[in-house]
């Protein structure tokens, strides 16, 4: 069956209560971060809950290791509950479904991750359709003791799917794609509805902004297929910090947004957490004033694909990328449905999206954002001025976060949390502060082996969290230097670039 290129644009979430808070239907989009504690520091943890909490948080999730973290969860909960916070918290759980039934009486919400669920076949990466099923069963016999403990308890669950951690079963059938993300989502929702659990909610993650809206946008459209209604979480993992994490993050969750797909959102940013919450109230916020008329958005995806990408036929037939470029042929952009018209009219015309200054910037980008990402799109200019240094310098972080043109190397960081054991934040600075002068370079700063590996796979060189204060190298996936002191690692890291031919000075 060929999946249709628009009808997803119709997806309604049913409303899934999480302790105080309800989620998805026609209730607010909610606000989510996690704690980068170490979760048996109870006071720690709280006081950042707290913080988070504060700053607008609808949940905050906490990583749940070992049963010792799952069961110091009741302290956290009460002694915020005793502060008068009662919003519901999450337990992150990943490899064992045992942490998963220790946390689910504790809090209101736990995480798991298919990708990392299961393994009845370590090792193996070729699955046989017996296999497969096998493993699948497997899945679904562990997890029914899980459900019956949150029907108990009325906690909910996210299937958690990440681009950089499938397991391996999937990828032997569907390979690293959008296509295996939403299947292994649709896999384990199944096995929930098997046993008549509905209190789920679904997350399609990747640190790569296309692959993170093509996984969202056609599990939509699975789900609808399927007759199921589950509300969807948003975010682009391993966003980053500063100007780039932000500009990724609001592309990726804003292009969905403004299709009316997204019931709650993380902006993952390798820095406070607590600093997530504006930036994604931000999205949340702009995206309102800029939803599609699903009408002309259905006409514009029977052109191209919302599955994966589809170059422009302009640029196709000229190959030149897109940039700034001055002159007054440009379509004016205020809101995305200006884009659709002018594509769905001229299909094979040169775009080039305007900036009036009617808008605000980081709404214009966003918007621009989203059609880039698609293919769409051959330029931008801007209206009876120059842009200044700041915005050429956000468009150029734009047009590379759609992969449209690449200007620096690119730099992928998970947001840390009570998994990553040295400071990720200041060596992520100091990573970006040595290389961000080379090009079609990617360097990626892992925490720790949940998404780490996976990011590697699709990154030039890697540093990954390995110990206390110690990490290991990667090049082209595989594991070259190991447990280098955090203080070492930036040079180290510049000498196998170097060796490899691929590090230069200014």
């Amino acid at each position: 069956m060929q999946t249709n290129r628009s009808s997803w644009l119709s997806f309604v979430s049913r409303p899934v209560q999480i302790g105080t808070v309800a989620f998805g239907g026609s209730n607010p989009v909610r606000l989510q971060s996690m704690c980068n504690t170490d979760t048996m520091n109870t006071e720690v943890t709280v006081n950042q809950c707290i913080q988070i909490f504060n700053a607008g948080a609808h949940l905050v999730r906490i990583t749940a290791r070992n049963i010792s973290e799952a069961k110091n969860l009741s302290k956290i909960r009460h002694q915020l509950n005793e502060a008068g916070y009662t919003r519901p918290l999450a337990a992150d759980i990943h490899f064992n479904p045992e942490i998963a039934s220790a946390a689910a009486s504790r809090v209101e919400k736990i995480r798991i991750n298919p990708g990392n669920f299961v393994h009845i076949f370590p090792g193996k990466t070729d699955y046989s359709e017996t296999e497969y099923q096998q493993e699948l069963d497997e899945a679904g016999r562990i997890l029914k003791p899980i459900i019956a403990i949150c029907k108990e308890h009325k906690t909910a669950v996210r299937i958690g799917i990440n681009h950089g951690s499938l397991s391996k079963r999937v990828l032997s059938k569907y390979g690293d794609t959008p296509k295996g993300m939403v299947e292994s989502a649709i896999e384990y929702i199944r096995l929930f509805a098997d046993e008549d659990f509905h209190n789920l909610l679904v997350s399609m993650k990747s640190s790569d902004v296309r692959t993170m809206i093509w996984a969202n946008r056609l599990l939509a459209q699975r789900m609808m297929e399927e007759s199921f209604n589950y509300p969807i979480h948003l975010g682009v993992t391993e966003a980053g910090a500063g100007e780039d994490g932000r500009i990724k993050s609001a592309i990726g969750i804003g292009s969905l947004l403004m299709d009316g797909i997204g019931d709650t959102v993380r902006v993952s940013l390798t820095e406070a957490p607590e600093k997530e919450i504006p930036v994604a109230a931000q999205i949340v916020d702009s995206s309102k004033k800029l939803i599609s008329d699903s009408r002309l958005s259905s006409k514009y995806f029977s052109k191209i694909s919302p599955y994966a990408f589809e170059l422009n036929a302009f640029e196709k037939k000229n190959n030149v990328t897109p940039d700034i470029v001055s002159g007054n042929a440009a379509v004016s952009i205020l809101h995305p449905d200006d884009i659709r018209k002018a594509f769905v009219k001229k299909p094979e015309s040169e775009l080039i999206f305007k900036y009036t200054g009617k808008s605000g910037f980081n709404e214009f980008l966003m918007v621009c954002g989203s059609a880039f990402a698609d293919g769409i799109g051959n330029g931008i200019s801007c209206a009876n001025r120059i842009f200044t240094n700041n915005e050429q310098r956000q468009i150029y972080m734009m047009l590379q976060s759609t992969r449209r043109k690449i200007s620096t190397a690119e730099f992928i960081s998970c947001p840390s949390c009570g998994r990553t054991e040295f400071d990720i934040e200041s060596l992520l600075n100091e990573v970006k502060s040595r290389f961000e002068h080379l090009k079609d370079i990617s360097i990626a700063v892992m925490g720790c082996i949940v998404n780490g590996p996976g990011e590697m796979r699709g990154a030039n060189y890697g540093i990954l969290g390995s110990a206390p204060n110690k990490v290991h190298l990667y090049y082209k996936g595989e594991s070259v230097r190991k447990n280098i002191d955090q203080k070492e690692a930036v040079d180290t890291l510049q000498k196998l670039m170097t060796e490899k031919g691929d590090f230069k000075n200014d």
